[in-house]
């Protein structure tokens, strides 16, 4: 009987995920530049946090800093991993109606994940920075089907609208950029 509830409780989906903190001092251990901790999503308290800042890359997760400029408005943000139980972490946040801020690839897939993860920005180098770095050689081919929904959302905003000048990058010139190559300064694009 034991094991059959253990199994139950393995196939069931984790309401865990991976967070990044200030760094914590732990006897035993090197400091680190941030404290990456995998926590339950019931454990978090919300309203602890003054933003939601997701990662879509592990990688770039482990390296990420949230003490650069375009983030320095908010007091205590909240990191997080984009796997394993984010979605139910992302219909919680959403309720709070606090920003959230998507970090990932410069690719159609990507800014499509930030849309249907109800963020509110895009965090991205400058256009002018993006411009000059983005290449076709990061648009791969398998997300052509993801462009539909991207050209009409650029087709929705207005002119002077921030996220035009990325999305026409993307859809008019073919070009991308994974989150691992980004430098130059990055900027907080609103998405609506």
């Amino acid at each position: 009987m034991a094991y059959k509830k253990a199994r139950q409780r393995a196939k069931a989906p984790r309401r865990h995920v991976l967070v990044s903190f200030p760094p914590q001092t732990t006897t035993g251990l090197a400091s680190e530049a941030r404290a990456i901790r995998d926590v339950d999503v019931m454990g978090l308290k919300l309203s602890a946090f003054s933003v939601l800042i997701q990662d879509e890359n592990l990688d770039s997760f482990y390296e990420f800093s949230p003490n650069i400029s375009a983030l320095n408005c908010y007091v205590s943000p909240l990191v997080v991993y984009r796997g394993d139980s984010f979605a139910l972490l992302a219909d919680a946040w959403h309720k709070t109606r606090r920003k959230h801020i998507y970090a990932g690839d410069f690719d159609v897939k990507g800014v499509t994940l930030a849309l249907d993860s109800s963020v509110t920005y895009l965090l991205l180098p400058a256009i002018e920075w993006l411009t000059q770095n983005a290449t076709p050689l990061h648009v791969p081919a398998e997300q052509f089907p993801y462009q539909r929904r991207l050209r009409k959302n650029l087709a929705a905003l207005p002119t002077a609208h921030p996220l035009r000048d990325y999305l026409t990058l993307q859809l008019e010139e073919q070009r991308g950029l994974k989150q691992q190559w980004f430098g130059g300064e990055l900027v907080r694009v609103a998405l609506s």
